[in-house]
């Protein structure tokens, strides 16, 4: 029963979920630009990623710590939708993501930005730095803290200054164009479209 209502729920967050016309995603400029290309035209691959068990559980992980943030930090918040544009080649260009916290941690602003890993080598890794580069970029907040969760190692990393206009542009242009790809020599060992993918390495 438990396990039945997990998959249906996690179908029905992945069925609700719409790409609107000139926006990115967070998540598309820290990754492979075709992957975003092939979820649009192969769904049943891109839907299959959403029922491992390591994808949920990193969604549960998520729920739990969040959780925990909002009743232990002042002024704290989950789950936060943020948006900000920006002009690619004469473009307006919605970039947008969703914030795992934000909380005043030593009486300033941070945003949080919680991870989970199949093991502890080689953190912080460099996509989820960018990544919180642009959530700082996105909200004009200084301050950022990756968290991690591994089997071997709960640990925090400071991410202190945001990405520029000119980083922004550079990787929204390589994600429109599909010009860097894959934008990691390690995304194909774990992309589901690996099996159709011309790029793989």
């Amino acid at each position: 029963m438990i396990v039945e209502k997990v998959l249906r729920k996690k179908l029905e967050e992945y069925l609700s979920h719409v790409k609107e016309e000139n926006t990115l995603y967070v998540t598309d400029l820290v990754r492979c630009p075709l992957k975003n290309h092939y979820e649009m035209i192969y769904k049943e691959l891109a839907m299959s990623e959403v029922f491992t068990p390591a994808a949920i559980l990193g969604d549960f992980v998520h729920v739990g710590l969040e959780d925990f943030i909002k009743n232990n930090f002042t002024n704290a918040q989950a789950e936060i939708e943020v948006e900000r544009e920006i002009l690619v080649n004469d473009k307006q260009i919605k970039i947008k993501g969703r914030i795992d916290a934000l909380a005043e941690i030593n009486g300033e602003k941070t945003v949080i930005e919680i991870k989970t890993a199949r093991a502890d080598k080689g953190l912080p890794h460099e996509h989820h730095k960018a990544q919180l580069q642009i959530y700082l970029w996105i909200t004009g907040i200084r301050k950022g803290l990756l968290v991690y969760i591994t089997p071997d190692r709960i640990t925090e990393y400071p991410v202190n200054g945001a990405i520029d206009d000119a980083g922004i542009i550079r990787l929204a242009e390589e994600t429109l164009k599909m010009s860097k790809t894959p934008r990691y020599p390690w995304e194909c060992k774990y992309c589901v479209f690996s099996s159709v993918c011309p790029s793989k390495k």
